[in-house]
């Protein structure tokens, strides 16, 4: 058996030394008592926390497989779990027994306060755990948004660069969330200390390219075009050394086998060496098609339109909402933009619902927006046309709508294309919408 076989068996063990503090089955035996000995409305005080606590008992053993066995926490778990049985087992006996209703009631609030105090240890235990995890997570986002920002200021500008300075942040960004997804799958040493390690490449990575998109938009926009290219190659570059010390450190670490290892490095060495003549022309048609699929959402509405036609009454209309809000993300999406682009653009409405004033109602000749009840498209909600989101608000107060309903329909418009972008596994459920 390899060193490598053993550490992971070893840890496994560890792993169900670690969990073996916590067994619910006698606990879940006391519930079920309880239940048939209590009114439903008294029984409902303890079954509540108790499932809450078991929902924060799966997600810490889940973050374990991210960040390893931790038998401290669960050792200083194991008495207020013990104290949670002997205060069950005494309430279960007060009604068993049939005691006067304010010793029940008692018993009732002690054994849901032990819950309760349980169920945050483990909370504070989880979010302490998952600290760093949450930290790149967030520097992996602030870098999307980096080059969002760059992409739509300097749009149309530098293709080749431009186009190179995406796809290896796109690359480096999906290389990076591999590791943490495949330590998820696989829960071994090996995987953790490979996501761990990418962990470690992002919070570089953040800190080493932090404002260098932002000197480049300024090189841009003071129409210091050789530098504002320079800085989009030079951004590309840094993706790409992460990439390739990236990939090395998977290889060594995951110990791939000499083939695996002989088709990654053919693979970095293609997409990093310079390009010749044939590669380059391939480049130059990708980006060519990707340049003419923006222009068309551009210069030709009509032809959008047509193909993915909203209109505000269906997006207002309970019944044909959801289809609606669905249409808009696969007609953004059809337009060249990614699922997080597409949900941010969803976030961006609704916060400027809630900061923007709702004009009052205008006479129809005065109103700057009335094609706004013509069909919309991705190219609205993106910003691209010059019906803005000012325009949306603009013809809904027309109509007489209140600012709470335009909240109100606005936030209902982002969670219909957050739950539609997440069943399409287009883009994750967020940590915070799995808790009660």
């Amino acid at each position: 058996m390899s060193d490598a076989k053993k550490h992971d068996k070893a840890e496994d063990q560890e792993m169900q030394d670690a969990n073996a503090y916590y067994d619910d089955s006698y606990m879940n035996s006391l519930v079920a008592d309880a239940e048939e000995l209590m009114p439903s409305e008294e029984f409902e005080e303890i079954d509540e926390p108790v499932r809450q606590m078991q929902e924060s008992v799966q997600k810490f053993q889940e973050a374990e497989k991210l960040e390893g066995p931790q038998p401290e926490t669960w050792q200083a778990f194991q008495p207020q779990h013990q104290q949670i049985v002997e205060n069950m087992e005494k309430m279960n006996a007060s009604y068993q027994q049939q005691e006067p209703a304010e010793v029940k009631q008692e018993a009732r609030q002690r054994t849901a306060a032990s819950i309760q105090q349980a169920d945050s240890f483990l909370k504070d235990a989880y979010q302490k755990l998952m600290e760093r995890d949450r930290t790149m997570q967030q520097e992996m986002a602030a870098m999307r948004e980096q080059l969002e920002m760059m992409q739509r200021i300097m749009v149309n500008f530098s293709p080749d660069a431009m186009m190179k300075c995406m796809m290896a942040g796109a690359d480096y960004l999906r290389e990076a969330e591999g590791a943490r997804k495949s330590a998820q799958k696989e829960p071994t040493q090996a995987h953790r200390s490979f996501y761990q390690a990418a962990r470690q490449s992002v919070h570089d990575m953040y800190h080493n390219i932090k404002e260098a998109p932002h000197r480049a938009c300024e090189a841009f926009k003071q129409k210091a075009y050789a530098e504002a290219d320079k800085g989009l190659r030079r951004i590309a570059g840094v993706f790409d050394k992460g990439i390739a010390a990236l990939t090395e450190r998977r290889n060594a670490i995951l110990n791939l086998s000499p083939l695996a290892k002989q088709e990654a490095a053919t693979k970095q060495a293609e997409a990093s060496k310079q390009p010749e003549e044939a590669p380059k022309k391939q480049e130059n048609q990708e980006s060519q098609k990707k340049q003419e699929a923006k222009e068309s959402a551009k210069v030709s509405p009509a032809k959008q339109e047509a193909a993915n036609a909203v209109s505000v009454q269906q997006l207002l209309n309970p019944e044909t909402s959801e289809r609606a809000v669905q249409a808009l993300a696969d007609s953004a999406m059809a337009a060249g933009y990614n699922a997080e682009a597409v949900g941010k653009a969803f976030t961006d409405l609704k916060i400027a619902a809630i900061s923007l004033p709702l004009p009052e109602k205008q006479p129809d000749d005065q109103q700057p927006n009335k094609n706004l009840d013509m069909p919309l498209t991705a190219a609205v909600l993106m910003d691209r046309d010059p019906v803005s989101k000012a325009g949306l608000f603009q013809f809904l107060g027309s109509q007489g709508v209140t600012k709470e309903a335009v909240v109100q329909q606005c936030t209902a418009w982002k969670n219909q294309a957050d739950k539609y972008l997440q069943d399409k596994g287009l883009v994750a459920a967020k940590e915070e919408s799995k808790e009660r």
